[in-house]
């Protein structure tokens, strides 16, 4: 089996490269090596391993997997990197809104007729698609939506908690205003395609004339040639800034479900993206949680479970005295009702609702006594005990 090349290398770039650098390198050398206007017996393989190498580092998931684990990791999660480049490159280069438009027309004169179509399907994977001369110029470079993580403990997620959370945000850039020029007198028309974003060719066949169209590789399809990037930004187009924000985490949250707290997210004109935030539980050495039930196991002296006492129990709003009957067995359940976690779904119907805890009493290992306690025990002890004496006829019958 051929070993994959490093997605770095394919692309040619650093792996501290940026989004915005990962996409430039993917359309040039999309462009470049598209089976369309590359005729060499490789273009095909190394187009398909393009698109492959950008999907996984254009994915900040995907990327953090690959970085860590290599191509192994993403095979473990069971991506296969399977989606159509010439689709994706058409995604990529043409399409605006929900239409299909891509980045390669194809024209015939003379006596073409039909060939037209035949032509799309050819080079394009069928249907009649309308070619789009003009690319979206305004594209936000970031996803405005933030993913992050968010560790608590056992109780917080039981109890709820207001935390401050860092978090590195992204925003258009107040000086260039997402243009990336230092002055607006620093944008010029692209001389290579005059301002309209792509490039056309025309070539003479047996079937007529073709003509192609590109998007132009100076401008990127934009139209325009920055003179001078930004000062402030560096012609990335945004600025960065660490903040600092407050949350409501509330009771009951499970391990691993996301929270959406709106409006928190990254930035762009007048638009601003949401935080997303998972929420790790770190367990807890106390209790279990099934549902909004909770579980502990409490330890009772023996002698305490035989003749009925006062007990201490945990809760999550902190230890609890409850009384325990007589001859109370070991592994028994005792349901404290409304001391487990709050039931978020019921609390529509019927109010603020909790579930129940449940405690199993374990018999702790007797206490040392001393020889007048143990004599006094002996003296109680003198009457059989029913349930040995059974045992015990037992045992004789089946060993004769």
């Amino acid at each position: 089996m051929a070993t994959k090349r490093d997605y770095y290398d394919v692309l040619g770039i650093s792996k501290k490269a940026t989004q915005d650098e990962i996409k430039r390198a993917f359309r040039r050398l999309a462009m470049q090596y598209h089976p369309d206007r590359n005729k060499a017996a490789d273009a095909e393989q190394k187009f398909k391993e393009i698109n492959e190498a950008y999907e996984v580092l254009s994915d900040e998931k995907r990327r953090a997997t690959y970085d860590q684990y290599g191509h192994e990791g993403l095979n473990q999660q069971g991506w296969t990197g399977g989606s159509n480049p010439f689709d994706f490159f058409n995604e990529m280069f043409g399409r605006q809104g929900g239409g299909n438009s891509g980045g390669v027309h194809f024209s015939f004169g003379g006596d073409g007729g039909g060939f037209g179509d035949i032509f799309e399907q050819m080079f394009n994977g069928g249907g009649n698609r309308r070619r789009s001369s003009k690319r979206q110029q305004n594209t936000i470079p970031y996803e405005l939506d933030i993913d992050a993580n968010l560790t608590v403990t056992f109780l917080e997620s039981v109890l709820g908690i207001n935390r401050k959370v860092k978090i590195n945000t992204k925003h258009q850039c107040p000086k260039c205003h997402g243009s990336g020029a230092d002055s607006p007198n620093d944008i010029k028309t692209c001389p290579r395609c005059h301002g309209t974003g792509v490039i056309s060719t025309k070539h003479r066949t047996i079937l007529g004339v073709m003509e192609s169209q590109e998007y132009c590789p100076d401008c990127q399809g934009t139209g325009k040639i920055i003179s001078k990037i930004c000062s402030q930004c560096h012609g990335r187009k945004f600025v960065e800034r660490e903040e600092i924000i407050d949350l409501e985490i509330k009771a009951g949250v499970q391990n691993g479900s996301t929270l959406r707290f709106p409006s928190k997210g990254n930035s762009w004109e007048t638009a601003t993206g949401n935080l997303d935030l998972t929420i790790y539980v770190q367990p807890s050495r106390v209790f279990k949680r099934k549902d909004n039930v909770l579980y502990a196991n409490v330890l009772v002296d023996p002698i305490d479970a035989i003749t009925g006492s006062r007990i201490k129990i945990p809760t999550p709003h902190g230890i609890k005295e409850i009384d325990i009957k007589s001859n109370i067995a070991n592994g028994e359940e005792i349901t404290v009702s409304g001391y487990g976690i709050k039931d978020v779904k019921r609390k529509i119907f019927s109010g603020n609702a909790n579930g129940d805890l449940v405690i199993t009493i374990v018999y702790a290992k007797p206490k040392h006594y001393s020889h007048s306690e143990l004599s006094k025990l002996k003296e109680i002890n003198n009457s059989p005990n029913p349930d040995v004496e059974a045992f015990n006829n037992t045992v004789s019958k089946e060993l004769g």
